[in-house]
């Protein structure tokens, strides 16, 4: 009898399930579409949450800024030259030093002459510094005549500054021809130190020696330039 009346509680419990299951309402086509409809919205929300967070870290990613100078450029300019070489090296390597450099012929011939001086102030230092004999009167004469190049480099640097503060076409033909009588004094200062050391003989050491070839090549170069400063200008602008 227990049997029976546990299989009678068994149904009258499957008989309730069923009533349970028999009057829960099954949801209707309208629901299930608004719900699909639902979905579809977020989830492309979300897509386009994704694509403008991406689209904001590339447009606020720091800039890219290219080098001062463009290599082809540069080597365009110092074909000009006898030493193009040491030209390009020399003047590629300070302007990448140099935050606010620009590319333009002017500014390289600014730059080259900067280099110039910096260039004849260390030979003139390096003079001094074996000057401790006084019967060799070369070594005494060269450092007067690189001091005496070393301002001729300076009035041109001078000029070009003064000359740029007036704003508008400061390179005009005055200025191009005082650059040039400065520089071809400058170099022709140091090719009497290096007659003068060749005809009495003394030695000076291969450093300093490698320094007067490196001088009097950055004079030569900064001359090409302002020579053919004009044909420069027609060609980069």
């Amino acid at each position: 009898m227990e049997s029976i009346n546990t299989l009678k509680g068994y149904d009258k419990v499957s008989d309730q399930e069923n009533q349970i299951h028999h009057h829960s309402p099954l949801p209707k086509p309208s629901s299930r579409k608004t719900l699909i409809a639902t979905v579809s919205i977020v989830s492309l929300l979300l897509i386009l949450a994704v694509v403008a967070l991406t689209a904001g870290i590339f447009t606020h990613s720091p800039p890219h800024h290219p080098p001062p100078i463009s290599s082809a450029s540069l080597k365009s300019i110092c074909a000009v030259t006898r030493y193009p070489e040491t030209c390009f090296n020399s003047l590629c390597s300070s302007s990448l030093n140099e935050s606010n450099s620009k590319f333009d012929p002017e500014s390289i011939l600014e730059l080259s002459l900067r280099l110039a001086s910096k260039s004849i102030s260390s030979l003139s230092m390096s003079f001094r510094s074996i000057n401790d004999m006084p019967e060799d009167a070369a070594v005494g004469d060269c450092i007067k005549l690189y001091n005496d190049a070393l301002s001729q480099l300076n009035d041109s640097i001078s000029e070009i500054e003064k000359e740029k503060k007036k704003g508008g076409n400061w390179l005009t033909k005055e200025v191009i021809g005082d650059v040039k009588t400065w520089i071809s004094a400058a170099m022709t200062d140091g090719e009497t130190c290096s007659d003068g050391i060749e005809e009495m003989g003394t030695v000076v050491g291969n450093e300093i020696k490698k320094e007067m070839e490196i001088a009097n090549q950055m004079m030569s170069i900064s001359l090409a330039i302002v020579s053919q400063i004009k044909k420069l200008l027609l060609i980069f602008h």
